[in-house]
């Protein structure tokens, strides 16, 4: 009677352990996606500057005067207008965001028609990119902030 494994046996419980570990990896990383995601899609100001950003040809991420603002401009095919393609700039004005939407190119001040506040109390809104991958931090009376990589999700 034997009192041990072989080597053989030994070879396929760590490959079959191995085999688990990778799928319950995989499962728990989809379960982070697929919650990134939902919080995207239940909050309209994440929801709107993430397809705003994805649909972009050109973007532009500049300082404002105040270190805690940043000003994005884009020229990008999501419009909430029905525009096929529209200039868009997202900047705080007297503590409120808002999101510009123009036909022409956007320079400040100006007349704007089609214009949304998407928060008040504004304290930081900050853009970060680098390589493709942005980085969103809002903060008012709540705290929201999400990253993603353009052309995913």
């Amino acid at each position: 009677m034997r009192r041990s494994f072989t080597l053989i046996e030994l070879i396929i419980s760590i490959s079959l352990t191995l085999f688990l570990f990778i799928v319950i990896v995989n499962v728990i990383n989809s379960l982070k996606t697929a919650q990134r995601s939902l919080k995207i899609k239940n909050d309209y100001f994440a929801k709107t500057i993430y397809y705003d950003i994805l649909n972009a040809k050109k973007t532009a991420i500049v300082k404002a005067p105040n270190r805690d603002f940043n000003r994005i401009y884009l020229y990008t095919s999501n419009s909430l207008y029905g525009f096929e393609r529209v200039y868009v700039l997202w900047v705080v004005k007297n503590g409120s965001l808002y999101r510009i939407e123009s036909k022409d190119v956007i320079t400040l001040p100006g007349e704007f028609r089609y214009f949304d506040r998407f928060s008040k109390n504004v304290k930081i809104f900050r853009i970060y990119e680098k390589n493709g991958k942005y980085f969103i931090f809002l903060k008012d009376d709540k705290t929201r902030y999400f990253e993603f990589v353009k052309g995913k999700k």
